[in-house]
């Protein structure tokens, strides 16, 4: 529906899975109204088909995620400890790829190329060659 103008604001309404919805657009212009009200549907489309821009969070280095998450597990529990340890591993090694370069290829990479260090590393340690 076209938007209407009530005193000097311009206003839209239009149904929307069944239910009538009628706002404010904040504005005395009638082109500004008409974006909001585009704006307004897209909104309303995109939390109904649970569709999300995540764009930022694919854009994030892992180093950074890593960083956020540890405060995080810090407030939550005692010792962070083990937390520290294994999301440091792979904080060094893949710290600074974004999120989304992150596949199952790079994964299974870390994994070939961490095997043998924590191998190496518990058998120092079990055999007291620290």
């Amino acid at each position: 529906m076209a938007p209407f103008q009530r005193g000097k604001l311009w206003w839209y309404k239009f149904y929307f899975a069944g239910q009538f919805i009628c706002e404010s657009s904040k504005s005395s212009s009638k082109t500004v109204a008409k974006n909001a009200e585009q704006q307004r549907r897209r909104e309303l489309e995109a939390g109904y088909n649970n569709i999300k821009d995540a764009r930022q969070e694919r854009v994030r280095p892992l180093g950074e995620i890593v960083a956020e998450y540890l405060v995080g597990y810090r407030l939550r529990y005692r010792s962070a400890t083990f937390a520290e340890y294994a999301l440091g591993h792979v904080s060094r090694h893949l710290g600074g790829e974004m999120i989304i370069d992150i596949d199952e290829r790079m994964v299974l990479g870390y994994a070939h190329m961490c095997l043998p260090d924590l191998i190496r590393a518990r058998l120092t340690k079990g055999c007291g060659l620290e």
